[in-house]
């Protein structure tokens, strides 16, 4: 004999599919939040937006020469990012970047298939040794901050530490 009568022997209301469902997704919107917030977190300054412009390249939607300007921007900026006028010579710059550019394939190639790390590599190589990108570069580049010294001349002891 079938009833309608609930087997909940809890003495609670059973909860309503949709309110379930609800709190299903939101939990699960959480962790994919808590995720993505952890990546970003540990991305160095520009990674991100490098990355996200290295995997247009792996899926086929961008190359060397069709490549978004805000996306060849994007890996400039990863690329030079550490270079200062200090560095000295175009060569140093260029050594500075394809180091950088190194990194970024070591970083990517955890996301892609090996096949894929060919026309990255290529991508990476062409813009990080472009003449036209590091001589902008090289005109653009801030001066590196000098280094605070003690300036000793006024006779004034102050909190140099002095022997007694």
């Amino acid at each position: 004999m079938a009833t309608d009568i609930p087997t909940n022997t809890t003495g609670r209301k059973p909860a309503n599919s949709s309110e379930s469902k609800s709190k299903e997704s939101k939990t699960a919107g959480q962790k994919k939040i808590r995720i993505i917030m952890e990546f970003l977190q540990g991305c160095s300054p520009y990674e991100s937006d490098a990355l996200r412009a290295m995997l247009a390249v792996a899926t086929g939607k961008s190359s060397a020469d069709t490549m978004p300007q805000y996306d060849r921007t994007a890996i400039n900026r990863y690329l030079n990012f550490g270079c200062d006028k200090e560095l000295g010579s175009i060569d140093a710059i260029r050594e500075h970047r394809q180091s950088r550019a190194l990194e970024l394939m070591k970083t990517v190639s955890q996301y892609v298939e090996k096949e894929d790390i060919i026309s990255i590599t290529s991508v990476l190589l062409s813009i990080s040794s472009d003449k036209k990108d590091i001589d902008n570069i090289v005109s653009t580049l801030p001066k590196m901050q000098p280094t605070a010294i003690p300036n000793n001349t006024s006779g004034i002891q102050g909190n140099i530490a002095t022997s007694k």
